[in-house]
């Protein structure tokens, strides 16, 4: 691993931290991972120099999800899912009512069956190439649920704290009921008997 240049305040920072933790102000995890490997760090975006893995296509091996925020998801591959299990399985009955598209929650636009077929109509590779435009652009929706839904979640802790993930899983343990009641609330509707 090629050496990085680590701020005075970033080293002190990786000598207060012991454990993958939630960083408050920005709802990222960082701290040191790997297991009986060689340990890395995960960074956040707050700090100054974040840590960038050069064998990985993300520098980060867990985050919260996008929807729950309880449970984690993500990976070092483009090809990870930005939500936990939980919630990916409401997804896909979110995706099997009539008119309703779930969710995006793969990092890359193939996990979400989003790609420009070559060979198509000029008309369905218009489409197509539009929906993977919108893919890029990222969800509006799931940006805003991010302030109101993880703000909500984090009021009870110091706004400046790096709670430890198994204190903020103790808080907020992550469940099916829970991913259900979350998409109820994004997309306002009770799912709980879909």
């Amino acid at each position: 691993m090629d050496e990085q240049e680590v701020s005075a305040t970033d080293a002190a920072l990786r000598q207060r931290i012991h454990e993958l933790g939630v960083h408050i102000p920005c709802g990222g995890i960082r701290g040191p991972v790997g297991g009986f490997g060689p340990r890395r760090w995960q960074s956040c975006q707050c700090e100054d120099n974040p840590e960038k893995w050069h064998t990985a296509d993300v520098s980060r091996e867990r985050d919260l999800c996008i929807i729950c925020f309880r449970g984690t998801a993500g990976g070092i591959s483009r090809f990870s899912w930005l939500a936990c299990q939980d919630c990916l399985a409401v997804n896909r009955k979110l995706g099997q009512l009539p008119g309703v598209r779930p969710f995006a929650l793969g990092r890359h636009s193939f996990m979400n069956g989003i790609a420009v077929r070559g060979g198509a109509p000029p008309e369905v590779a218009s489409g197509q190439l539009a929906r993977l435009m919108e893919f890029s652009r990222g969800d509006d929706r799931l940006r805003s649920w991010r302030r109101e839904e993880y703000g909500r979640l984090a009021a009870p802790f110091e706004p400046l704290a790096d709670v430890p993930l198994r204190e903020w899983q103790e808080q907020w343990p992550p469940s099916q009921v829970a991913s259900v009641d979350a998409f109820s609330r994004l997309v306002g509707h009770d799912l709980r008997f879909v």
